[in-house]
């Protein structure tokens, strides 16, 4: 099955205050790579190349890491969804 890499800004969300304060991470794909991957050997290759990259993005590289980053994620069969935000875990 073919295989997919989306990029995502992700940040770091809180809210819940009233019930001891919860956060999660928010996700916005802001790029989906064109290129898709028939193989796990050339998914981890393509992932080794651009998560370095990631990471020096000028808008993101003197951002604080835990509150706002880029973040790629492999999806099979198709690109993922606009929004990837993980459920809230309680404080």
């Amino acid at each position: 099955m073919k295989k997919y890499i989306s990029i995502y800004h992700a940040t770091r969300e809180h809210g819940g205050s009233e019930e001891g304060g919860w956060s999660y991470w928010g996700r916005g794909k802001i790029h989906d790579i064109k290129v898709c991957f028939d193989t796990d050997a050339k998914v981890q290759r393509a992932l080794s190349r651009l998560i370095p990259v990631l990471k020096r993005v000028p808008e993101f590289a003197d951002d604080l890491p835990h509150l706002s980053r880029l973040e790629a994620y492999v999806f099979t069969g198709e690109h993922g969804p606009e929004e990837y935000s993980e459920p809230s875990i309680y404080n």
